[in-house]
């Protein structure tokens, strides 16, 4: 597993790493690109690079807690609020591990910042002086084809870097796969503000509720809404128009993914049973005791109102009410923030492109988009099809001319084809059998000369019915197959001769 750190002359870091002992050059190197305000881990390890803010919305909890014997029933209608546990770090697959396992050769580094021209600058130094002249484990990168799977903000940086690459390098360039992107703006930088303070009134509800994981969550997404560099995200603003204005740049496919889920954890209460409530009179005491208990319940998702509605409506609380509330007022501020619409930061509809081009949306929030297995698998299926030669594993061969001629020395040719996507197959051994033994050899594609005569041989059957055998005497001639090797392996060649 070679890794391999290359420094450029601005002073940035350049990991390149595979799983096998060089690239493979049927794949295009991938480039991953962080967002705003992260750094290279956001793509080698977002549990590192965002503690806490994974959470296991699967988790189940036991039906029934005992709460003790006491003097009078309870006066709320829950013991305890709390979230889904925190997945652990080790938990959560990063992008430039899901892509190496899938055989692609990964480049990750840390974007300088702040604007997007600064990291542009940044990018054209990495093609320059390692996609361009470097080398890994021996290959030279400039034959490899080249890739870029970028999330959020760094989806604008290869946008517009692609915009100004030149004509060597864009003859390599293959595909361009942002994930959340806010490639037609994000409105939450437009009322960033408004935003910042709604969600510190959640963090402050959340932290008097005991819940620390969710204020980190939503004051982590206040920070980003705040970041210096938000100017950018404007919807319509100057940097996202010139972007637009060069594209599609030719040569480049493009592929959008966008989420439609705020949803990060579930807010879960310890209700208090029925039974709490009923006094329990005990001999010699002269007052009734109550035995409390309590079942889990899901209060509801934070930042989705309406799975809110409910648990308000029946026992509303501070903290579900502050909730409610802070929730209503993000939806109604951007659509960035609303549920099915957008992921938090960036609206569905924003995540595609201002021209025609692939999108995929999934019901992802914007850091689920950093490591989420089925929106890896989506993308690396994409990836997939850029394999040079594209190979299915089902090969179509043929012998030429066709039908082979008996009894008459003739050139023949073999060639084989991918049966699905017709790619043209160059590697592979002929090989002619007569009466089970190998008789010839010859490259697959190449011409030999061959003459096919027929052996007289006794054919018998055996028919139930009758008890009979009923055998006959046939001319059987050699048989052509064709060894071409993984991943289609040996594949028997029709000579069109019984």
């Amino acid at each position: 597993m070679p890794t391999s750190t290359v420094t450029l002359t601005d002073g940035t870091s350049v990991t390149i790493d595979c799983l096998g002992s060089a690239p493979d050059p049927t794949l295009p190197v991938v480039v991953l690109l962080h967002g705003m305000g992260g750094t290279s881990t956001d793509m080698t390890a977002p549990g590192i690079a965002y503690p806490g803010l994974s959470f296991n919305r699967s988790v189940s909890f036991p039906l029934y807690r005992d709460e003790g014997v006491n003097l009078g029933p309870p006066i709320l209608p829950a013991a305890r609020f709390y979230l889904d546990p925190v997945n652990p770090a080790s938990a959560l697959t990063s992008w430039n591990t899901a892509l190496k396992a899938a055989g692609f050769t990964t480049i990750t580094y840390t974007q300088n910042g702040p604007l997007i021209a600064n990291d542009v600058a940044q990018l054209t130094l990495l093609a320059t002086q390692v996609l361009t002249t470097g080398t890994f484990a021996g290959v030279a990168l400039s034959s490899l084809r080249v890739a870029i799977v970028a999330h959020s903000r760094g989806g604008l940086v290869a946008r517009s870097f692609l915009t100004g690459a030149g004509a060597g390098f864009l003859a390599r360039f293959t595909s361009l796969i942002t994930l959340h992107s806010p490639n037609t703006g994000s409105g939450v930088a437009t009322i960033a503000a408004t935003v910042a303070a709604l969600l510190t009134t959640a963090a402050t509800a959340f932290t008097g509720a005991g819940q620390p994981a969710a204020a980190a969550f939503v004051t982590a997404l206040s920070g980003m809404a705040l970041n210096p560099s938000r100017a950018e995200l404007i919807p319509g603003n100057a940097v996202l128009a010139g972007i637009a204005a060069a594209e599609p740049v030719a040569g480049v496919t493009y592929h959008t993914f966008g989420g439609i889920s705020t949803d990060f954890a579930r807010l879960w209460a310890d209700i208090y049973t029925p039974d709490s409530t009923i006094p329990w009179f005990i001999p010699f005491v002269p007052f009734p005791l109550f035995h409390w208990g309590s079942t889990p319940v899901v209060v509801g998702v934070p930042l989705n109102i309406a799975s809110f509605v409910p648990a308000v409506l029946a026992a509303p609380t501070p903290l579900t009410t502050t909730i409610m509330a802070v929730a209503t007022s993000l939806a109604a501020a951007a659509p960035d923030i609303a549920p099915g619409f957008g992921d938090l930061l960036v609206a569905d509809a924003r995540a595609r492109l201002p021209f025609s081009a692939s999108h995929t949306t999934n019901f992802l929030n914007h850091l689920e988009a950093l490591s989420d297995p089925t929106l890896q698998a989506q993308v690396i299926a994409i990836l997939l099809r850029l394999r040079v030669p594209v190979s299915t594993g089902s090969a179509l061969t043929t012998l030429s001319p066709f039908p082979a001629r008996p009894n008459v020395t003739t050139q023949y040719r073999v060639t084989a084809v991918d049966s699905i996507t017709g790619a043209a197959i160059t590697q592979g051994t002929v090989q002619v059998f007569d009466n089970g033994q190998m008789v010839l050899t010859a490259p697959l594609g190449a011409t030999f000369n061959f003459r096919f005569t027929a052996r007289k041989v006794t054919r018998c059957t055996f028919d139930p019915r009758t008890h009979q055998r009923d055998c006959e005497r046939v001319d059987v001639f050699p048989t052509v197959r064709a060894v071409i090797g993984a991943p289609y392996g040996t594949v028997q060649v029709n000579t069109g001769l019984p």
